[in-house]
């Protein structure tokens, strides 16, 4: 197993250690290529890759379908690696627009990784956990790619740091060049044997919209909140963000789920998210924030544990690439709306709604799984054309 997941993880690191880590610093960076550029602009170009990931996401997935997964792995790091260079070496704020479009447009590492990985791995339980092990290294790439950026940016201008990101996903690209091929081998008759599953696919697309949407909601004003409680220092609110990662980082190896119906860690785990988000708007002292944070920690890998083993049961087989795909849009499609709608909620009402908000969403994908995945599991079965 580890014989190709060793590789894709690292590639997949270092392609989320890229993508992940500049936008956080978004607002600096258009001060020193454009200072007379509008506040907003900093917000709306920090979105501007995930609409695009979210646009062509699917298109991409039906084309590694035909063409092959690892073909399509790495399309998405040489156009990651393309967009970094352009935004580096950008000589005006036009030129660094397009390259965030490209980056966006030609990415999407995560599903491209995934549906690679469907090939590679079967529904016994082995693909879910090879998912959780992707999302573990994006979790390590959220949590270190901003503090060692942050480091980095002492040594010179932050533009000049897309020029050397640029450099990690090609050295994925190398990684994933040594990896096994696949076959493009997606047909008509595969295509219209999961054709009664899609029921079971909207369910599964409308709790995935619910809880991304529920966790991005909480991102943007976390550490205004978290100062508003009483944290002073900027280091500990980077930490408080950080919490509910590392506890996905440090539970995941220990956490035997692979042999779990999915609707078990996926209730329990939206359940526990949605009761640490009402922690969180009700935090009255920092001290009850960390509480807060290690509940939330908990249900996200009990959600994502969930979700994992749903799609483990259902995407492997001659279509893995558009399943991927199409979450991966409905991913982003939901971390977008929560951006948007953290702002609206901030300005209007209180530095406390967004965790309402998630709380609220959470508790509609509680009730999405329950009414659409524990039906349907009695009547899950595997369509003969994948046996």
């Amino acid at each position: 197993m580890m014989r190709v997941l060793g590789p894709v993880l690292t590639a997949h690191y270092l392609a989320a250690f890229t993508a992940l880590g500049m936008p956080v610093f978004m607002p600096r960076v258009l001060g020193a290529l454009a200072p007379d550029a509008p506040a907003w602009l900093a917000g709306a170009l920090y979105v501007l890759p995930t609409v695009c990931t979210a646009l062509t996401a699917t298109t991409w997935g039906r084309l590694a379908d035909r063409y092959g997964r690892r073909l399509s792995l790495l399309r998405a790091q040489l156009g990651l690696a393309l967009g970094f260079a352009m935004a580096g070496f950008a000589p005006h704020l036009g030129w660094f627009v397009l390259a965030l479009a490209i980056q966006g447009t030609c990415g999407g590492s995560l599903a491209a990784a995934n549906a690679y990985l469907a090939t590679q791995f079967g529904r016994d339980g082995s693909l879910a956990r090879a998912l959780d092990w992707t999302q573990f290294s994006a979790r390590l790439a959220m949590v270190s790619a901003p503090a060692l950026l942050g480091l980095a940016m002492a040594w010179g201008s932050p533009q000049a740091l897309y020029r050397y990101l640029a450099l990690l996903p090609l050295v994925a690209f190398a990684v994933t060049l040594c990896l096994p091929r696949d076959d493009g081998h997606a047909t008509h008759a595969a295509t219209r044997a999961t054709a009664p599953a899609w029921r079971d696919w909207l369910g599964l697309l409308g709790v995935q919209f619910l809880f991304y949407f529920a966790m991005v909601v909480t991102f943007p004003y976390f550490v205004p909140y978290a100062e508003r409680l009483g944290v002073t220092r900027d280091a500990t609110a980077g930490l408080l963000y950080s919490l509910p990662h590392l506890v996905y980082l440090v539970a995941l190896p220990w956490w035997r789920g692979a042999a779990m119906a999915p609707d078990r860690p996926l209730l329990l785990g939206l359940g526990v998210f949605s009761l640490a988000c009402l922690a969180h708007a009700m935090a009255p002292s920092p001290a009850w924030i960390v509480a807060a944070r290690l509940l939330y920690g908990a249900g996200m890998l009990l959600a994502l544990g969930g979700l994992n083993r749903a799609l483990g049961q259902r995407a492997a087989g001659g279509h893995a690439g558009h399943v991927f795909g199409l979450f991966d849009a409905c991913g982003k499609w939901a971390g977008a709306a929560g951006g948007v709608a953290a702002g609206a909620l901030v300005s209007r009402i209180d530095l406390a709604a967004p965790f309402v908000a998630a709380a609220l969403a959470g508790l509609a994908a509680v009730a999405t799984a329950a009414l659409v995945f524990r039906p349907l599991k009695r009547s899950l079965h595997v369509p003969a054309s994948d046996t």
